[in-house]
């Protein structure tokens, strides 16, 4: 009796640590967060009163959230897209060289080691107007220098840069794990049907990394939502908050100005947004895995 208890509990007790540690660090505060949301809640204030929806009243009034909102969209949409093209291509690349294979991805990955506050301030001391490298390198090919951080225009370029200059590597790892887990099987079947290069990349490669293809979105897409360090290292959120995202409001609003219930506020849309935004990559995924597997 007591053996067949110990079988029933043994997969709950073995779970249970995880789980704790899952409420403590993941769901509690979330609902913390939630709960913070409608107070008008201060560290240092004794008294933190309820406001109901005031927060997120005011948040949809605010201009600095519109506009750190379009700026997000700009940022998540460009650094994905071309992160994911180039880290695709690297890898059909990568994958087919004959030699020199290990060495090359060596070289590829060394920016994933590095902390992003350390290439956000590398990349600000090579893109400084004065003495900057890149600037350097601009007038030895007879252009005029860039002011790349302090120009309204140039201010979002640079960053979207920095970033796929950083985690290219990261989805070129991935996308190439997946090209090396198809089977040569298909190719060859396309080849004797006489298919073309693009007509194998088409209907037989892309069709076999869909499920790789969404995991590796999905992944970037939640982390460049988050971006923050790289931000504090070059701009600051400047000029004139062109490059202020949406966790850098959220930064101003609850450690500057110590307003935790409006910047908690802000996490809710936030949260609501990447979940949206992935169950969206989710959905287009599955349907385009059924039209490949008919």
């Amino acid at each position: 009796m007591k053996k067949l208890r110990l079988a029933r509990t043994g997969p709950y007790l073995v779970m249970a640590p995880g789980m704790i540690l899952l409420l403590l660090f993941s769901i509690y505060p979330v609902l913390f967060l939630l709960k913070i949301s409608f107070q008008e809640y201060s560290p240092i204030s004794i008294r933190n009163p309820f406001v109901g929806f005031a927060n997120y009243t005011n948040l949809f009034q605010d201009h600095n959230f519109w506009n750190a909102l379009k700026v997000t969209a700009i940022f998540v949409v460009s650094t994905v897209a071309l992160e994911f093209a180039i880290g695709l291509a690297l890898a059909i690349i990568l994958n087919r060289l004959p030699i020199g294979q290990r060495l090359f991805q060596s070289i590829v990955l060394l920016p994933i080691a590095m902390a992003p506050t350390v290439v956000g301030l590398m990349f600000r001391f090579m893109m400084n107007e004065q003495y900057g490298v890149l600037n350097y390198f601009m007038e030895l090919l007879g252009f005029s220098r860039q002011a790349w951080l302090s120009d309204l225009h140039l201010a979002l370029p640079a960053l979207i840069i920095t970033d796929i200059w950083q985690w290219t590597p990261f989805m070129m790892i991935i996308l190439l794990a997946g090209l090396k887990g198809i089977p040569d099987e298909p190719y060859e079947a396309a080849s004797i049907d006489g298919a073309s290069p693009w007509q194998m990349f088409r209907y037989v490669t892309i069709p076999q990394l869909s499920r790789i293809i969404s995991i590796a979105l999905l992944l970037r897409t939640i982390d460049a939502f988050r971006i923050y360090d790289t931000i504090y290292m070059m701009t600051k959120g400047g000029p004139i908050n062109v490059t202020s995202t949406l966790s850098w409001i959220v930064y101003d609003q609850g450690f500057k100005f110590l307003e935790f219930g409006y910047g908690a506020a802000i996490c809710v849309v936030m949260l609501i947004i990447v979940v949206s935004f992935i169950s969206l990559i989710m959905k287009r995924m599955n349907l385009f895995e059924a039209e490949g597997s008919r």
